[in-house]
C-alpha cells in the first residue's frame, strides 16, 4: 500500500509540474471602423475609405491590415470590403464594412408602413392584411422589413415571429422598377433565391416583386399598399 500511495503522489506531481505554465492570455486583432460598418456614397464621386485601427491587446497593428473588396462609385448598389489580420500566434480575424452607392437623383421615398397581401403559388397559401415597413437608407436605397411580405413571419399558419423576417435592401431606379440588393432571414440563417418583376407605381404608390425562397424554389408574390 505503502509502494502504491508513493506512485500515485509521484504521479500526480508530475502532472501538475507539466500542466504549469500552459495557460496564457491571447489577443485576437480588434477592429474599429471609422465612420462605422455603413457607409454612403453619392454616385460619381470617387469613394475614399474612411479608414480603421486594428488593435492586438495594446498594440497597433493597423500596418497589418489587409482590405479585400472593391467599390465602383459609377455604379449604384451595396459593395463589401473586408478587413482582416492574424496575430502573433496565427488566429485570424475581420470584420466587414458595407459601402452604398446611391445615386442622389432619385428623390422619390417609399419610405412607410404597407398592408401586405402575399400569396405562395405552389403549394399555395395567402395571406393578406400583414405589415412592412419601409425606411429610407439614402436616396433610392430602402430597407425593408420583410421581402416575403410577412409570410413566416405574421402569416396565420406560421407565424414564426420577428426572426423569421426576410430583411432586406432594394433600390428604386429612374423607370420605377427595383433592384434587389440583399436579403437575410435570421431565423433559417439564409437569402431569398431569386428576386424579379418588382415596381413601384407612383399613381396609387403601391409596390410589387416577385421572389423565389427556400431549396424548393417556392415562388412568393408580394404586393403592398401604403397605409
Amino acid at each position: 500500500m505503502l509502494v502504491i500511495w508513493i506512485f500515485v503522489f509521484v504521479s500526480g506531481c508530475e502532472r501538475e509540474l507539466t500542466s504549469e505554465g500552459v495557460s496564457r492570455i491571447t489577443y485576437y486583432v480588434i477592429f474599429s471602423l471609422t465612420d462605422g460598418p455603413l457607409v454612403l456614397n453619392p454616385k460619381g464621386t470617387a469613394f475614399v475609405d474612411p479608414g480603421y485601427v486594428a488593435m492586438e491587446g495594446t498594440t497597433d497593428v493597423t500596418n497589418q491590415v489587409i482590405v479585400t473588396g472593391s467599390v465602383d462609385a459609377n455604379q449604384v448598389g451595396m459593395y463589401e470590403l473586408t478587413y482582416s489580420a492574424t496575430n502573433t500566434e496565427g488566429f485570424h480575424s475581420s470584420v466587414t464594412r458595407t459601402v452604398i452607392v446611391y445615386d442622389p437623383a432619385i428623390a422619390t421615398d417609399l419610405s412607410g408602413e404597407y398592408l401586405s397581401d402575399v400569396a405562395r403559388v405552389s403549394p399555395s397559401r395567402h395571406f393578406t392584411g400583414l405589415s412592412v415597413t419601409i425606411s429610407k437608407i439614402a436616396p433610392g436605397i430602402f430597407r425593408i422589413s420583410d421581402l416575403l411580405g410577412g409570410f413566416y413571419d405574421q402569416g396565420s399558419n406560421y407565424r414564426y415571429g420577428p426572426a423569421y423576417a426576410m430583411s432586406g435592401y432594394l433600390q428604386l431606379n429612374s423607370d420605377n422598377t427595383l433592384t434587389y440588393l440583399s436579403s437575410y432571414m435570421p431565423g433559417f440563417g439564409d437569402s431569398l433565391n431569386s428576386f424579379s418583376n418588382g415596381v413601384y407605381d407612383p399613381d396609387t404608390k403601391g409596390i410589387s416583386w416577385q421572389v423565389t425562397y427556400t431549396t424548393s424554389n417556392y415562388l412568393y408574390l408580394v404586393t403592398l399598399t401604403v397605409i
